[in-house]
């Protein structure tokens, strides 16, 4: 019960959802050129058996590729889930109300990173090479594009759930 980690969870919110999307991305982008790639360079040759090369490819390249596409919603399954995970950290954070100014100045500058990092994600995934795979990510674009409003919406929502949640304690602790 004496956890104090949730004045700090913006932030991990704010580096972990972007992190997550910026590899997922790197996944899906890698995974198409190598089958492209594989596809391109073995095409019509042959083994000595009645499978060609590009079979052969299609078969577990293509599986690879097929398989990282559920990054795309599997990126805003664990957006959501730590945004889940934030309120109920909020629930349980024992704070005092002294800790309420600072709290809303840590929200302030969450909110004024989450600027810089919303626009290096949309400039990232507009870049030429990275666009076509970035447009997949519907979900996690729509939470990166407007990350400021997200961090502000979850952090005074923590809020609220973390100073105006009464704590129980429990008895014999003061007497």
């Amino acid at each position: 019960m004496n956890r104090h980690a949730g004045l700090t969870d913006l932030f991990l919110f704010m580096i972990v959802a972007f992190v997550i999307v910026l590899i997922s991305g790197i996944f899906i982008y890698l995974s198409g050129e190598v089958d492209t790639q594989l596809t391109d360079s073995l095409e019509g040759l042959e083994t000595g058996a009645t499978a060609n090369y590009t079979e052969i490819v299609q078969e577990s390249m293509g599986q690879v590729s097929s398989t990282f596409k559920l990054l795309y919603w599997l990126s805003v399954f664990i957006i959501v889930a730590m945004v889940i995970a934030i309120f109920i950290g909020s629930y349980w954070v024992t704070t005092e109300p002294v800790v309420f100014v600072p709290y809303i100045f840590l929200v302030i500058i969450a909110i004024i990173i989450s600027v810089g990092i919303s626009n290096a994600y949309q400039t990232l995934s507009e870049t030429e090479i990275l666009a076509s795979t970035y447009a997949g990510f519907i979900g996690s674009n729509y939470i990166l594009y407007y990350l400021p409003i997200w961090v502000t919406i979850i952090g005074f929502t923590g809020g609220i759930i973390m100073f105006v949640v009464k704590k129980t304690v429990p008895m014999g602790i003061y007497s």
